[in-house]
């Protein structure tokens, strides 16, 4: 691996890994709705000012097509990640987050007609166990549960996006389908929060940090730096990296906001990376004997 390329894997895992942090520094200050709105405000206007730059190119295209797509992200996705967070910590949610590629794994069969492997089984059991040990051995509390709860919500819309997406991969390029997510992201969560009469203007400096930093750095700079690291490297090593995102959240949550994990957290976690790893190993060895 190159050096660009080892630099691109550690920013991305550590954006994403810091993106709950941010996320649970805005709740303190405003609402959920309130702040989706300012986080896909900074990113619809990023995304168009690269597009009047000539970064990046936005095609006329039927856009409404998508709807399949942004139903499930932005729109489920980031009310069940950003209600999630309200109630668990940042940390959780990060493990929890880890198991996307393994529900994505075990929906494509029905969904996509693909097949899965027999080891593909056993590591989605191992995850479920290891997000078993996540739920279990923390401080119980029905709101600690529900936040939980709101946050597999997250993962399985996620899993339902990558799946819908890959259905438009050949009509829509990936800075298009981004662009109208960010957009009807914005729309989206301005509405409700008007509706629930929560918008509000808040000029608090952590509220304005996190939109930024979601906005333009999860929202675009990772983008780009995902699609560099796709082009150099095969997928097994780009998930190597994915997998610290886990790592990042976990330690970031304990060490600035100070919450607690526990040891059988951290082993559960170690568990879903385990068999993140292994599974992508396990693909990609299978693929380059073909």
């Amino acid at each position: 691996m190159s050096l660009s390329v080892i630099i691109s894997g550690l920013s991305i895992s550590l954006i994403f890994g810091l993106s709950f942090l941010f996320t649970k520094n805005a709740l303190d200050y405003v609402h959920p709705y309130t702040f989706l709105t300012y986080r896909f405000f900074v990113a619809t206007i990023a995304v168009m000012v690269l597009s009047l730059l000539r970064i990046i190119k936005l095609s006329k295209k039927p856009y409404w097509r998508l709807w399949r797509v942004v139903i499930f992200q932005p729109v489920l996705y980031f009310t069940f990640e950003t209600n999630g967070l309200r109630f668990t910590t940042s940390s959780e949610a990060g493990m929890l987050i880890a198991i996307i590629p393994i529900v994505v794994m075990l929906l494509s069969p029905a969904l996509l007609k693909e097949r899965v492997r027999w080891y593909q089984y056993l590591f989605g059991l191992i995850s479920f166990f290891g997000v078993s040990l996540i739920i279990g051995f923390s401080q119980f509390s029905f709101q600690g549960l529900l936040g939980k709860l709101l946050i597999l919500g997250a993962v399985f819309s996620a899993a339902l996006y990558n799946i819908s997406s890959r259905k438009f991969s050949s009509e829509f390029k990936p800075e298009e389908i981004t662009f109208f997510m960010m957009i009807t992201g914005f729309v989206f969560f301005l509405f409700l929060s008007l509706v629930f009469g929560q918008f509000k203007l808040a000029l608090q400096v952590p509220v304005i940090i996190s939109a930024l930093y979601l906005g333009i750095f999860s929202s675009v700079v990772a983008f780009f730096l995902v699609n560099f690291m796709l082009s150099r490297v095969s997928p097994t090593i780009s998930s190597l990296f994915a997998n610290l995102t886990t790592v990042v959240s976990v330690v970031a949550g304990n060490l600035i906001r100070r919450e607690s994990i526990r040891t059988m957290q951290v082993i559960g976690m170690c568990l879903i990376i385990m068999a993140l790893t292994a599974n992508s190993y396990l693909r990609s060895s299978e693929t380059s004997k073909k």
